[in-house]
């Protein structure tokens, strides 16, 4: 279900953020929160609190490392660390938010004991509840008086957003007031199925190129990429796929969630191309084409699109190993593999053969109960590892 529209800039994909599981597993991609001070950054993730979602702040300036690292206390022998105050706030089993509020303003020791909070989400040997989420706020860089820079680190464990109050927003705001935000629901298991394909979609992105996977922290102020970041990137769009907001959509609030969060993760320089590649992607369902339902011209296809379209028929077609059409998927993917050999474009989908047959496909297609598409299947096979560059291909992966 679309977010309301009337929130201030970068509050959708806070909310979307919050909401994604990470893909550590517990439920909230970490948020920087950048505005002017008086941009309302503290009251809207305040306001989102009830009866259900405990909000805890925590303004970085006034604590000590070890109210983020635990306080190292010898008892019997042994150093064991004390568990800050607030941490216990949060029942085990309790939404929830960390706010840590004015975190350009905290010193380097303190930024250094965050580190294993934000991202390993523990204080001292204690874990935080897997459905607490963690915020932070700051005001930019140029509004940084007497503040510290964040180091590069604690800058690369967040998804950055740019938060702003729109005129029109806060003047309809004097007579309407404000709408407090809600978090979305995503569902865990739909978000768990999407994610793979949008995983493929980054791996076409990067073969394509080859310098994306990282980015220079120095050039980048806020967010830059990384293999973390764009693990946050890959669970965000499946996020966002779940909620309707899709690369290529005419949807103009769609478009910008999805640019806030990708620059948020890896920075607009890398972020820009990799929305123009998801946008010019012609990749049809690949579930359509498997049951033949859709039809598609390999020739049409560049690598970095054949690359995506092996690996997302590869998961479905794993998906569909226990299913009665897994038979039929595989006669379409094995004519599909034909057509790529007779194109002479045999070295793009080598892997994705690679790691299908690691799969156990060659073994379940042997023991279909069909003897003729099992036949047809297993002479289709014989003829693919006939081929003397898919052999050596072969061999050296050995």
């Amino acid at each position: 279900m679309p977010l309301p529209t009337d929130l201030p800039t970068g509050a959708q994909a806070l909310l979307i953020a919050l909401a994604t599981p990470s893909p550590q597993g517990p439920l909230g991609i970490p948020v920087l929160l950048w505005g002017r001070p008086g941009v309302g950054k503290s009251s809207f993730i305040e306001g989102l609190a009830t009866e259900q979602l405990r909000v805890t702040t925590l303004i970085a300036s006034i604590h000590d490392p070890t109210d983020f690292s635990g306080l190292p206390v010898l008892e019997g022998g042994r150093v064991r660390y004390a568990i800050p105050e607030w941490v216990e706030a949060f029942g085990d089993d309790e939404d929830g938010i960390l706010f840590l509020d004015e975190l350009s303003t905290a010193p380097p020791s303190v930024q250094a004991a965050l580190l294993r909070v934000v991202f390993e989400r523990r204080v001292g040997f204690r874990e935080l509840p897997e459905r607490v989420r963690i915020v932070a706020a700051a005001n930019p860089p140029d509004l940084m008086i007497g503040g510290w820079e964040l180091s590069p680190p604690l800058r690369n464990r967040f998804v950055h957003l740019n938060w702003a109050i729109p005129e029109s927003l806060y003047i309809r705001s004097l007579t309407e007031g404000w709408n407090k935000g809600e978090l979305p629901e995503i569902d865990r298991n739909d978000h768990r199925n999407r994610l793979p394909a949008w995983k493929v979609k980054i791996a076409g992105f990067l073969r394509l190129s080859r310098t994306a996977l990282h980015s220079d922290p120095e050039e980048n102020p806020y967010g830059f990429a990384s293999p973390r970041t764009w693990d946050f990137a890959a669970a965000l769009l499946a996020s966002c796929d779940v909620l309707g907001y899709r690369p290529g959509s005419e949807d103009i609030t769609a478009q910008t969630v999805l640019l806030e969060l990708m620059a948020g993760c890896l920075g607009e320089a890398t972020a820009l191309p990799f929305l123009e590649y998801l946008n010019r992607l012609r990749i049809p369902d690949p579930e359509d084409i498997l049951s033949k339902q859709e039809g598609i011209d390999l020739n049409d296809l560049d690598d970095s699109e054949l690359y995506v379209l092996f690996y997302s028929l590869n998961n479905r077609l794993i998906a569909a190993f226990d299913r009665p059409p897994f038979l039929d998927y595989s006669l379409v993917y094995l004519s599909l593999v034909d057509k790529v050999f007779e194109l002479g474009r045999r070295d793009v989908i080598f892997v994705s053969l690679r790691d299908l047959a690691r799969a156990g496909w060659v073994s379940r297609l042997a023991a279909t109960d069909d003897d003729a598409g099992r036949g047809q299947a297993m002479e289709e096979i014989a003829k693919l590892f006939s081929d003397v560059t898919f052999k050596e291909f072969v061999d050296v992966l050995a």
